[in-house]
């Protein structure tokens, strides 16, 4: 049977937690860095256990103003990049990581001066979800890490199958159908899709993506 893994950004604040949770397989809670709250966070964490979900720590910038999605062109402070190694340190009951927002494509570029995370990363040996052809793809296999490769149902992609910034247009699909019928198509080529759970839509996205799937014949499963 086919089977595929369908992910979701939870504990960031937003009141589609539960109802996601009973739709997805694989959750990515929020550290509380840049959005949500440490409360938040363990509350998340201890259901989505009860619930028999795979657990994924989201890690971010610490960056409540932008939840966490601010591009700095000339690198990141140091602070910042410490406040990342103290959520990955604190991730050790979790499943997998999963970095978030401008982290994510941070360490998918992977410029010189993220060899600091990406070490600590190495040291935790805990699968990473990041996103195929990119800089993750290539640490990941460099340092001996199991990558779990990422596709977005409702995110554009350029000509090269990178992400569209989130301030260009086309960054964001909005159309149902248009949603769907890319999760089918991202489904022969990754192992989870993620749906953003900040979306005031998310619940009837992760619905309709789900039982897309479904009756293309996939088994929903982490």
């Amino acid at each position: 049977m086919l089977t595929i893994d369908l992910n979701c950004d939870i504990a960031e604040g937003f009141p589609n937690d539960l109802e996601l949770m009973n739709i997805v397989s694989s959750i990515n809670i929020c550290s509380g860095a840049y959005a949500g709250s440490e409360d938040l966070t363990a509350e998340i964490f201890t259901k989505g256990r009860e619930k028999g979900l795979r657990v994924g720590a989201h890690v971010g910038f610490p960056d409540h103003q932008s939840m966490g999605r601010k591009e700095l062109s000339e690198g990141y402070p140091q602070s910042w990049i410490l406040a990342v190694e103290e959520q990955l340190r604190n991730a050790s009951s979790y499943s997998y990581i999963k970095p978030h927002g401008a982290l994510y494509h941070w360490l998918a570029n992977a410029p010189e001066d993220s060899k600091y995370l990406w070490n600590v990363l190495e040291e935790m040996e805990k699968p990473f979800m990041g996103m195929p052809g990119t800089g993750h793809e290539t640490q990941c296999q460099r340092r001996g890490l199991r990558m779990i490769n990422e596709g977005f149902c409702e995110r554009g992609y350029d000509s090269r199958g990178l992400l569209i910034s989130r301030s260009e247009a086309g960054a964001v699909i909005n159309n149902l159908e248009q949603i769907c019928s890319q999760a089918v198509f991202l489904a022969e080529r990754v192992d989870s899709i993620c749906i953003h759970g900040d979306r005031e839509d998310a619940v009837v996205v992760a619905f309709a993506v789900r039982e897309r799937l479904t009756k293309e014949g996939y088994k929903i499963t982490a």
